[in-house]
């Protein structure tokens, strides 16, 4: 059967992100200082990990929520994501000490190619990993044509002639850790149907919301299905 064609997001959600994006962040002021999920944080560490061309203080507001709910958040702490693939191995050292220092399993929420570098650090250690949450993240197809692929060239080249394709593969492989996917099919920038699991069990958890893609750090429907499903524990 042949694959259904994927098409990209149109050009007038594409032009509209940045203003949809901040109209986003107003309107969840009151729901980031307000909202009390039925369930508190256990206080046990949050690695969030910026996208692409992003900076930890695009985040800052994600994880100034999660601190108010009761999570020790941390920063990457690594300036803008460039997309080198060789900070992965910063982050699985980071995963390391915050594990030995809090003697618990580390949460990982990743924003766009965030998301892609917070699976691959479950499937490198999911000893050290207790879920991973993306958000909007192109895990299905990293590799294939977006309206930011791009940004990818100019920064490093063609994807096919400096990336592993059997590294590009496992992304597609469902995780071990538990799991949760925040996809919405209004985002101007990626094909949502790259972002989500094909398969939804137990560990496998695929929530759809109405947001830009610049927007879905301080979505207020993405900031509530993250407050509600972190305190979920599979072990």
């Amino acid at each position: 059967m042949q694959e259904k064609e994927v098409k990209q997001p149109s050009i007038f959600l594409f032009m509209i992100e940045f203003i949809r994006s901040w109209l986003e962040r107003a309107q969840s002021w009151s729901f980031r200082r307000n909202y009390v999920p039925e369930r508190l944080g256990d206080g046990h560490p949050v690695l969030v990990i910026p996208g692409i061309l992003a900076h930890d203080f695009q985040m800052e507001p994600t994880r100034r929520f999660l601190e108010r709910l009761n999570y020790q958040t941390f920063p990457w702490e690594l300036g803008f994501n460039l997309a080198n693939t060789d900070e992965i191995d910063i982050l699985e050292e980071r995963v390391e000490k915050l594990n030995k220092k809090f003697g618990r399993k580390v949460s990982i929420i990743g924003w766009s190619l965030g998301g892609i570098y917070a699976r691959d650090l479950a499937r490198r250690r999911p000893e050290l990993v207790r879920q991973v949450i993306t958000m909007g993240s192109p895990f299905r197809g990293i590799d294939k044509p977006s309206r930011v692929s791009w940004i990818f060239y100019v920064l490093k080249g063609d994807i096919h002639e400096i990336i592993d394709k059997d590294w590009l593969a496992t992304f597609e492989v469902p995780s071990t850790v538990l799991s949760t996917c925040i996809y919405s099919k209004s985002d101007g920038v990626l094909p949502w149907q790259y972002c989500f699991d094909p398969v939804e069990d137990d560990l496998h958890r695929n929530q759809e919301v109405p947001s830009s893609h610049l927007g879905l750090p301080q979505n207020k429907e993405a900031l509530k299905i993250i407050a509600d499903n972190l305190p979920d524990n599979p072990d």
